[in-house]
């Protein structure tokens, strides 16, 4: 069973994405767009105080018909990030991310941020897997003396 650290580092994006609470939800809009990411790590210094997500954008904005202008990532931020120890198998990780209803989890090691890992990065790394069995299946079977 894989270890989340190790999804974060097969991940192509290396970069800790981030933003600053007080940065405009138009400007965060665009890093996500940039780096075409659905959620990006608040912090301020080094600490991780929030998380940003389309979903936030959609539901805390765009559904109630509130005006974009004026608006920080600290007004419609998720404050109460759960977050996830590196050391943690990706299935711990699908069971904890379906427990609460979230798409995206941040990775820490050490009071370390590492990463953010997102359910669909969980479902590849479990086809990749399943892609790796049935090979070996195939070969073991194609080597059989009864194929």
């Amino acid at each position: 069973m894989k270890l989340v650290r190790d999804v974060i580092r097969g991940k192509s994006l290396q970069n800790l994405i981030t933003v600053d609470p007080s940065m405009s939800i138009v400007d965060a809009a665009d890093v996500m767009k940039q780096w075409d990411v659905g959620a990006l790590l608040v912090m301020e210094k080094d600490a991780l105080i929030g998380l940003l997500t389309e979903r936030n954008l959609v539901r805390k904005v765009l559904a109630t018909g509130r005006r974009w202008e004026g608006i920080t990532v600290a007004d419609v931020m998720t404050r109460e990030v759960d977050v996830v120890p590196a050391d943690r198998t990706t299935d711990e990780c699908m069971g904890l991310m379906t427990h609460l209803r979230v798409r995206h989890l941040p990775v820490v090691w050490g009071g370390d941020v590492l990463g953010i890992v997102s359910i669909g990065d969980l479902v590849k790394d479990v086809i990749d897997d399943q892609s790796w069995v049935i090979e070996q299946l195939e070969a073991y079977i194609a080597r059989s003396p009864t194929a």
